[in-house]
């Protein structure tokens, strides 16, 4: 009995340990062109313009490294993963509501209950396996969910009367395939690096993905020297930025400085841009940049004098941040690259098409690729949707009028009319999708074996064949694929997987953030011009 206990104690002050290590890681349809040609557009204002003109190739490609996948240092838990990517969607939820945004005290605070939640669930199996045949998900933890904007308290242990518990492990089936599943789990556990393949039209460039669809990078070159710096790319900012040769806490990344390029001019000018997690500061500075082939004069940008860990971080791939959002959004009061393009006559619109790739597509078959002044034909199948934006601040939002898990509605009487209307914000800066609280209850309500964690995430069947439609303004409809519903495997050996849906603020119940998850399913473009939103699936 004694040694019992003793190996108890053991183990719980080991997992404390490694725990405390992990957690420091840091509108209407469209006409679409075809490969024999491009119809037009209907523009704003322009009738001799299109809103997304399409792009066709003609063979020029720029060469990146193709196919390869390199790890990144840092092991990562999926768990607290999940809650710096909670961290950073509820954050910027406040942004684009123009609220209080959580302080650094209080995002500090929810890693670190999720790391005694942690603690908990590897010591106590009634965390560890929680109800899988429940029809209802399942609250496992008390918290006061005030401290990132939620108002209610969920109970401990609240469950659905009559469900049925499990004494076995939950066996992954072949409806989410094992082989999808597993390189989710090894992209987020190694933190590796999938590298972009050659883009398929002109005015593009590959977009390599961090870790298990975390983030998405290109190569750009800037100065001088023609030095190539990966960038970051994030439609909800608007200031682009690169680390500074002076950077205190820049790690080994590619850096900026006047030694490197003699065309770098750098004002004495500092500035502080926060982000949903992390911020930098920076000189503001001029130089030229070279993107997809053409090259900007006098590009305002952002050189670092120091960064956060998420961004200055050791195990962090990239070098800086190309910000695509409405210039409202900048800080430095400058203009997006795309809107330098525009003007210096390099592109014709101000057009970015984004496709995102997917770490369960393998490491061979990452499409990731944003094309720049106009939409990739090639990309999408059938017609592009146009939305107006509905963001008057620089995001990129757009009606949602309903959702539903498979045939079924999960709005419901959820569903709002005017001003109250159900908004997403489409985000590539962010993993997750992020729902009011009450309709990510609906959805994993919805999916049999799912549970919450109390802490606005969610546990659900790595085999879930489960899919999310989303109804846009006008009627129109796209569905995620179900391995998207997967945002990283949990680390309890029971075949349950972390949702990527995820739960923001009770105070914006009509607010979303359709980020990566989503986003991966649909060709997506933007207009600064027209402020308008291209949407299209896939082919």
């Amino acid at each position: 009995m004694q040694q019992s206990i003793t190996r108890l104690v053991f183990a719980f002050f080991a997992i404390s340990a490694w725990l405390d290590a992990v957690s420091t890681g840091s509108g209407q349809a469209l006409a679409h062109s075809t490969p024999q040609g491009t119809k037009s557009f209907a523009s704003r204002g322009d009738s001799d313009q299109s809103a997304f003109p399409a792009l066709e190739s003609t063979g020029i490609q720029f060469n990146l490294t193709h196919g390869s996948v390199e790890k990144r240092s840092e092991k990562e838990n999926s768990w607290m993963l999940l809650q710096r990517q909670l961290n950073h969607g509820r954050a910027r939820l406040a942004q684009m509501q123009s609220r209080n945004v959580p302080s650094s005290e209080e995002l500090s605070e929810a890693m670190d209950r999720r790391r005694r939640w942690l603690e908990r669930r590897a010591m106590d199996p009634e965390i560890q396996s929680p109800d899988i045949l429940g029809r209802t998900a399942v609250h496992t933890e008390s918290y006061d969910a005030s401290i990132l904007g939620h108002n209610q308290t969920l109970s401990l242990g609240e469950r659905q009367r009559g469900s049925r518990r499990s004494s076995g492990k939950f066996v992954v089936r072949d409806s989410n395939s094992n082989s999808a599943v597993n390189r989710i789990k090894e992209a987020a556990q190694q933190n590796k690096v999938t590298n972009a393949q050659d883009p398929s039209a002109d005015n593009t460039l590959g977009l390599s993905i961090e870790a298990n669809d975390v983030g998405y990078f290109t190569t750009v070159q800037i100065g001088s020297s023609n030095n190539n710096f990966k960038l970051l790319v994030d439609s909800g900012s608007s200031d682009t930025w690169v680390s500074g040769t002076n950077c205190s806490n820049c790690a080994s990344h590619n850096k900026l400085g006047e030694s490197s390029s003699s065309s770098l001019k750098i004002s004495n000018k500092q500035y502080k841009i926060s982000y949903g997690t992390g911020s930098v500061n920076v000189n503001r500075a001029t130089d030229s940049m070279t993107v997809a082939g053409h090259t900007i004069s006098n590009m305002q940008i952002g050189v670092s004098t120091s960064e956060t860990a998420e961004f200055g971080g050791e195990n962090i791939p990239f070098d800086g941040l190309m910000g695509l959002g409405g210039s409202a959004l900048s800080v430095l009061g400058g203009k997006t690259v795309i809107e330098m393009m525009a003007d210096q006559n390099l592109v014709d619109q101000p057009v970015v098409g984004y496709r995102l790739g997917r770490v369960a597509d393998g490491s061979n078959n990452n499409h990731g690729q944003i094309t720049f002044g106009a939409i990739d034909s090639s990309q999408v199948s059938g017609s592009l949707q146009e939305f107006d934006n509905q963001s008057n601040n620089g995001y990129w939002e757009i009606v949602l009028e309903d959702v539903s898990v498979g045939s079924k509605s999960v709005l419901g009487s959820r569903r709002r009319r005017g001003s109250n209307k159900h908004r997403a914000t489409l985000d590539t800066g962010t993993s997750l999708i992020i729902a009011p609280q009450s309709v990510a209850d609906a959805i994993h309500n919805a999916i049999q074996g799912s549970s919450s964690d109390g802490q606005g995430g969610y546990e659900i069947p790595c085999s879930t064949d489960t899919s999310l439609t989303f109804t846009f303004k006008g009627g129109y409809k796209f569905t995620m694929d179900s391995r998207d519903m997967i945002f990283s495997v949990s680390d309890s050996d029971t075949g349950k997987c972390v949702s990527s849906v995820s739960s923001g603020s009770s105070e914006g119940e009509s607010a979303w953030i359709l980020g990566a998850a989503f986003l991966k399913n649909v060709y997506f473009a933007t207009n600064t011009r027209t402020n308008q939103i291209g949407i299209g699936k896939l082919k």
